[in-house]
């Protein structure tokens, strides 16, 4: 690999086997296989030499070494060549050649592109790095423990866990009647039902509105008891028939 790119050696050379095939329809396997040998040697060396044909060529009858040195000529430094061989290699130098300049026509149109030199203002590279700015949402203000929805807080008077829960179950239970609060009535319905019950009946009294399947929240109805007649003297008639009244 130390030899320099531009005067290496192509390590191929174009194969047309029809055109081969053409030139050697008379020649025998074994003169074939000699000739090909021949081409590679001057492939590799650029030249044959008259002991090349002999030891390539050797136990071969002379007519057939004969065969295989008439596809080469001559030389003025008494060198064997073939013609289409050097054709070949002259056509792959040239599209070499090309592809190179091609390159460095690609590379100079490119070259303003990229910079030549670090700007002088450029800061010191082994300055510690700022520190990340913190994320929004690590630095927002904690959860309330008492947010019921749409950040929207239980009120004072009924801020315990049995109110809470009873909260959420209730807007479940509107939320699956498809008649959802939106921030403003929930907000207002809240205020009413603190002003209306105490922390400790509210509970409940969600469980009946939902098994009762009610729209609001209302504490249970009062059954009255007819009261019995009463006399003249104000004391009962008890004498009466009461069953009436079971």
């Amino acid at each position: 690999m130390n030899e320099d790119k531009k005067t290496r050696k192509a390590p191929a050379f174009q194969f047309y086997a029809d055109d081969f095939l053409a030139g050697t329809i008379t020649m025998t396997n074994e003169e074939k296989g000699a000739y090909i040998t021949l081409l590679c040697i001057q492939w590799s060396r650029e030249s044959l030499t008259e002991s090349d044909f002999t030891r390539v060529c050797i136990g071969m009858p002379p007519h057939s070494q004969r065969i295989c040195q008439s596809k080469f000529q001559i030389d003025v430094e008494g060198n064997f060549r073939n013609p289409r061989m050097e054709t070949e290699r002259e056509k792959q130098d040239q599209y070499r050649q090309k592809q190179t300049d091609n390159a460095k026509k690609r590379w100079v149109g490119n070259a303003t592109a990229y910079p030549t030199a670090l700007p002088v203002d450029m800061p010191n590279v082994c300055s510690p790095s700022p520190s990340p700015t913190p994320n929004k949402k690590d630095t927002a203000a904690p959860k309330s423990p008492w947010e019921v929805s749409f950040g929207v807080e239980l009120p004072e008077s009924l801020r315990t866990d049995s109110c809470l829960q009873a909260v959420k179950l209730w807007l479940q239970h509107k939320a699956e009647k498809k008649k959802s609060y939106k921030k403003t009535g929930l907000t207002a319905a809240l205020t009413k039902w603190s002003n209306e019950f105490s922390p400790d009946e509210f509970p409940r009294i969600v469980e009946h509105s939902i098994a009762s399947n009610w729209d609001g929240i209302f504490p249970p109805k009062q059954t009255q008891q007819p009261s019995l007649p009463i006399n003249s003297n104000g004391s009962a008639n008890l004498s009466m028939d009461i069953s009436q009244y079971l």
